[in-house]
């Protein structure tokens, strides 16, 4: 099996891919610390911090490490979750020792100066008014707002903006010492590196590195059903619908991307083919699962004319209702196996989805699956484990509706104003 894992004494973990066919390695340093982990009047701090790595380190300069990869034609970036960050490269495979250094450098000895907080403090509120400027993006912050209005989930990742305009050096800085530790600390590295080069570079990147890691601990958050409508003129009418999902463990996951393929996660699903294909009524119109440790999300998200808003709507409660009354027949759960595992090989012909994929298996699991036992596990799923989840997630009665655009609640079912 190319994957081999190893900890360290300190408790920073590598896991690595080999992929001796390819000339370029992908590697991510993911950081146990997102926005689910910050107390309100740091919201977004996390956010934060991914940009203030990349300010400089007590060696180097922004210019210095942006200079250092573009030399070698490699990318480097970063982005944040709500339950960790990561800071992540593609380079040549001789490149690899560069993006180590500089990595390491960044995650450990960043100085997080006053004036260049202060500096990329207006280029995150712009980051928050883009956000904020794209509803596609926005209504999903607003339904986490809906399904967990008291958790840290509900909060947003980039930061309110009050939050993120009033706090200090000294507080992100605390926030850097108490998350960036290495217990918290993940390294994925996939592409044409052997495992043993990989330990004798991370090995002396983080020689004596040490901080005592605090734990964070939030209780699991309730879903919470509603409806909330945020009036804003606008060309359309973008709503999600939320309802439970599983986390990122749940043995059912697999059935959960079954069913949420047949729903609406591709362009042969049952929501595409009717509301966009055969009515004409959107642009855009698909299912997704957010998933966390505790909790998760299935959800439906659609964009249309105000004019067609109930159509829409009562168009994909039709195609709901009518999947829990008759369930998934038998085509479907083919077809989305079929898909399911061709979207997974294509998938891993990437360095970066494979680097990303040892990651999250280390994060959410402990443990690796190769390609072939995912395969497996998507065709063990059988038809009454879909079903089950369709009785158990598909109800009404728990159903969180967010909307953002030209709208008010009189454009509402009677059936959902209840809520």
């Amino acid at each position: 099996m190319p994957i081999r894992r190893t900890e360290f004494e300190s408790g920073l973990r590598v896991v690595t891919e080999r992929i001796p066919g390819v000339r370029s390695v992908a590697l991510g340093f993911w950081v146990l610390a997102g926005s689910r982990d910050e107390p309100p009047p740091i919201s977004g701090s996390s956010h934060f911090l991914e940009h203030l790595l990349f300010k400089g380190t007590k060696t180097r300069t922004a210019r210095d490490i942006a200079e250092a990869f573009d030399a070698v034609g490699g990318d480097v970036n970063a982005f944040t979750a709500k339950e960790y960050t990561c800071f992540y490269s593609r380079v040549r495979d001789r490149d690899l020792p560069m993006a180590v250094d500089h990595l390491s450098d960044m995650l450990q000895h960043s100085v997080i100066r006053t004036s260049d907080l202060e500096a990329e403090r207006q280029v995150i509120l712009e980051e928050i008014h883009m956000h904020e400027d794209t509803p596609d993006d926005l209504i999903h912050d607003l339904l986490n707002q809906t399904l967990w209005p008291d958790h840290p989930l509900g909060r947003p990742i980039l930061g309110t903006r009050q939050a993120v305009q009033e706090y200090g050096r000294d507080a992100v800085h605390d926030h850097f010492v108490e998350a960036y530790t290495p217990p918290r600390i993940i390294i994925a590295v996939a592409g044409n590196v052997t495992h043993e080069r990989a330990i004798e570079l991370f090995g002396a990147g983080f020689n004596g590195f040490s901080r005592q890691s605090i734990d964070s601990t939030d209780p699991a958050p309730a879903l919470k059903p509603g409806v909330n409508i945020v009036h804003k003129e606008l060309e359309q009418v973008h709503l999600v619908m939320g309802f439970p999902g599983l986390s990122h463990v749940a043995p059912e996951r697999y059935a959960l991307f079954l069913l949420n393929d047949v729903i609406g996660g591709s362009m042969s699903s049952r929501l595409f083919q009717e509301v966009r294909e055969r009515q004409g009524l959107v642009y855009s119109i698909h299912s997704g699962v957010q998933a966390f440790r505790d909790t998760g999300v299935l959800y439906v998200y659609a964009a249309t004319d105000a004019g067609n808003f109930s159509k829409v709507l009562k168009s994909t409660l039709k195609e709901i209702r009518d999947l829990k009354k008759n369930g998934v027949s038998a085509d479907d759960l083919k077809r989305s196996k079929d898909h399911l595992k061709g979207s997974l090989m294509l998938s891993l012909e990437s360095t970066s989805s494979r680097m990303n994929r040892l990651a999250k298996h280390e994060m959410h699991l402990g443990s690796f699956l190769t390609m072939d036992q995912m395969i497996q596990a998507i065709e063990r799923v059988k038809h009454e484990e879909v079903q089950a989840l369709v009785s158990e997630l598909i109800d009404e009665d728990r159903l969180a509706l967010t909307t953002y655009g030209p709208l008010d609640r009189r454009n509402l079912p009677r059936e959902l104003l209840r809520h």
